[in-house]
């Protein structure tokens, strides 16, 4: 079966546009919300000593570890939910959060395991690890679509379905995701630089937040609808990819 990134990203901006809906709804309280309150509350530090700025990081993540967990965990039952939306006919929105909510521990250990995998693979001078990123873009949407709840099941399915395509995979995820997060770190900067003129610091540090939560929920549903997409054209119509027509 032949993978092409046209085809694969025509049927993403179709995801997105057949349930864009639905999405920006389990987004705004999955993924923005989350992130606005942490941006707000608990801030990243802004070192002005560049020698610092590993020990501010680790104090960061030291300090604010449960609160940075609990977004993790909020924002994974919404992009369950979200994969769930659009990889089940006839799901709607109270339904995939149940499911997201139900699936959390699978897809947590999922997650967990996919980066331990990429890490290792990191490790052996970097090459592995992004060969690694294409093989394992679509055990996500693989164990929500396929009803899973055995993360190592979904890495072996991932793989499965990858067979012979991981840099082609590969390739798609980091065009896209590269784009975008050039996109998303231009328009930050921008708009934060127009804010601070417009507004005085405390209204620019909160109008900043916002918009980079918007933009980074924004960014985050087309790379999920992407990965769904990437499993639709590997997985093909004898598979749960089926359900999706």
């Amino acid at each position: 079966m032949a993978f092409s990134y046209s085809a694969v990203w025509d049927d993403t901006t179709r995801l997105l546009r057949e349930h864009g809906r639905l999405l920006t709804a389990v987004a705004g309280v999955f993924l923005f919300l989350p992130a606005l309150l942490i941006a707000h509350f608990l801030p990243p530090p802004e070192p002005v000593d560049p020698n610092r700025a590993m020990q501010a990081m680790v104090d960061y993540w030291r300090d604010g570890w449960h609160w940075l967990l609990l977004q993790m965990l909020v924002t994974m039952i919404g992009t369950a939910a979200m994969l769930r939306l659009v990889l089940a006919r006839g799901t709607n929105v109270g339904g995939a959060i149940a499911f997201g909510l139900t699936l959390l521990p699978f897809y947590f250990l999922l997650t967990l395991l996919c980066v331990i995998i990429v890490t290792f693979g990191f490790l052996l001078l970097i090459v592995p690890g992004l060969y690694l990123i294409g093989r394992l873009a679509p055990a996500t949407a693989a164990i929500v679509a396929e009803n899973g709840r055995n993360p190592i099941a979904a890495v072996a399915r991932a793989f499965e379905i990858t067979r012979g395509r991981g840099w082609a995979v590969f390739g798609l995820v980091f065009i896209v995701g590269f784009v975008g997060a050039v996109a998303f770190r231009v328009a930050a900067m921008l708009l934060g630089l127009a804010f601070h003129v417009a507004a005085g610091d405390a209204a620019a540090r909160l109008l900043t937040a916002v918009t980079s939560s918007a933009l980074n929920a924004g960014f985050a549903t087309v790379m999920l609808m992407l990965y769904a997409a990437i499993y639709r054209a590997l997985a093909g119509a004898g598979s749960a990819a089926a359900t999706f027509e």
